[in-house]
């Protein structure tokens, strides 16, 4: 094996490194983008909680919704996760 070929088969190594390296950066950006979105669901969700506590009006329907927004961001989180670990 020549240098040139030594060469090309290290850059190729090195570049397909770079690429899970970025694959990982993107997926874990993804993971923190779905966990704020969730924090905040839950945040909303906290408020309406001491609304009702307090005696205020409740709005059900947007439970409802915060509700299943966060089960479903849930899954999307539990989906992305388990794809990551399949990758690594």
């Amino acid at each position: 094996m020549g240098i040139m070929d030594k060469l090309t088969a290290g850059a190729e190594r090195a570049a397909t490194g770079a690429g899970k390296a970025l694959d990982k950066g993107k997926a874990k950006a993804a993971e923190l983008q779905l966990r704020g979105r969730m924090d905040d669901a839950a945040k909303k969700l906290g408020y309406m909680a001491l609304d009702e506590h307090r005696g205020r009006a409740l709005d059900a329907g947007a439970r409802t919704q915060l509700l299943e927004d966060l089960a479903r961001l849930e899954d999307e989180l539990a989906k992305l996760r388990a794809e990551m670990a399949a990758k690594a």
